[in-house]
């Protein structure tokens, strides 16, 4: 039984030695910093916003910490933000304090037209009210996406403490993580299709193509990936170093516009991807992003061209129409007839659908531009296969055929047969 025991004991040492046991990570130093910012910008975040930097004049030295520190955040986030001055004193402080112990004043709400910037109530509570003045303060405001104004301190320091010179930069670093995020605008469009082998041996007609569609349009999911580090495995509060495939990257999403372009606000790594997942109009496309690539905040969004490459369409055409009492002769052709050179009658309220014959596929409802004697896809083409193609109008009978789609152009005719 201790044999039995021992042995068992050793296969399970030496399977758990060959596997990777799945752990809870800490998260890593990126994805705290994006939870930290979340929580005060939310998702959105903002493109531009005003810094008020409230000063005590009157306290030795502020003055010079102030503007020194307005140099500076100019320099490096003037792109995106107004520094706005608002000169405080701390005479005149203590004298508010004083009548309202002594004599026993309300202290009112501040009056809009005495700000030097709007600020909305219950965002910040105005410096004269408070027990202790700050010397020096940054707030910073930004408009959300419903155009409401918000407001959230970066920094402050009260009386009777007050700012060195020695301290700007130290303060300056306190404010700029809330500004690590950066915008980047994906433009998606369509590359040139892939080419086929046997394309440079045609001549004439079949080599020439008509000029490539390269809108992409609204509606197309992209996903940047930011490759954040969770630290150094020699970092690990745990005895195992977890395994590199349960490190994954923070995803950050976006949805093209009626122009094809996707604006993403991410937070930025040393190697980042944009990808553009498959569908039935293109292939998938994955681009590196490097961090150098991604431009400061004084140069403003990042542009990012993706170019997808186009899958080769069949393009459908349908046309409908009344079957005629007696038929065209078609002696001469076997019996084929000539559908597109005899005269055919319209069918007013017709509709064409295309079944496709895979598994989950959607129906897709084809269009008409011409009143319903031809009906296209809206896309301009359908990927290649067999299909059921649904003609129906009132009056007449259903018509179903299935038919096989290839590359290139694709017409049919259909009469529909009165009820």
């Amino acid at each position: 039984s201790s044999g039995n025991q021992a042995i068992q004991l050793q296969a399970l040492a030496k399977a758990s030695a060959g596997s990777v046991v799945p752990m809870a990570l800490p998260k890593g130093p990126a994805q705290v910093q994006l939870e930290k910012l979340d929580a005060v910008f939310g998702p959105e975040y903002f493109e531009h916003g005003r810094l008020l930097v409230t000063v005590a004049r009157d306290v030795a030295g502020t003055m010079k910490v102030a503007h020194k520190l307005q140099s500076r955040l100019n320099e490096s986030l003037g792109a995106v933000v107004e520094v706005i001055f608002e000169h405080v004193k701390h005479e005149l402080w203590s004298r508010l304090h004083e009548a309202t112990a002594t004599v026993g004043l309300h202290k009112g709400p501040e009056v809009p037209e005495c700000q030097v910037t709007q600020i909305p109530e219950g965002i910040r509570l105005n410096p004269y009210q408070r027990e202790r003045l700050p010397t020096l303060e940054v707030l910073l405001l930004w408009d959300d996406i419903t155009r409401a104004t918000r407001g959230h301190c970066l920094y402050s320091m009260s009386h009777p403490a007050a700012p060195s010179l020695d301290q700007v930069e130290e303060i300056f670093n306190t404010i700029e993580p809330y500004f690590a995020k950066r915008w980047v605008i994906v433009e998606l469009c369509l590359g040139p299709p892939i080419k086929a082998v046997y394309d440079d041996d045609l001549a004439g007609e079949e080599a020439e193509h008509p000029p490539d569609d390269t809108e992409v349009g609204p509606g197309v999911a992209v996903t940047l990936l930011a490759c954040h580090a969770y630290g150094f495995a020699r970092e690990q509060t745990e005895y195992i170093a977890p395994h590199v495939r349960h490190c994954q990257p923070i995803a950050f999403r976006g949805i093209s516009d009626d122009a094809g372009r996707a604006k993403i606000c991410i937070l930025p790594a040393e190697v980042n991807k944009v990808q553009v997942a498959e569908t039935e109009r293109f292939h998938g496309a994955e681009v590196m992003l490097p961090k150098a690539d991604i431009k400061s905040l004084d140069q403003g969004p990042t542009h990012l061209t993706v170019k997808l490459t186009p899958k080769a369409l069949a393009v459908v055409t349908v046309h409908v129409f009344a079957k005629p009492k007696t038929m065209p002769k078609a002696d001469e052709t076997d019996g084929v007839i000539d559908w597109a050179s005899e005269v055919r009658e319209p069918i007013s309220g017709a509709s064409v659908e295309v079944n496709q014959l895979k598994d989950g596929e959607a129906v897709i409802p084809l269009v008409s531009f011409d009143g319903g004697a031809s009906f296209v896809a809206e896309d301009g083409g359908l990927p290649e296969g067999c299909v059921n193609l649904v003609i129906g109008a009132p009056g007449y009978e259903t018509e179903e055929r299935p038919v096989m789609l290839l590359v290139g152009s694709n017409e049919f005719f259909i009469p529909l047969r009165r009820c």
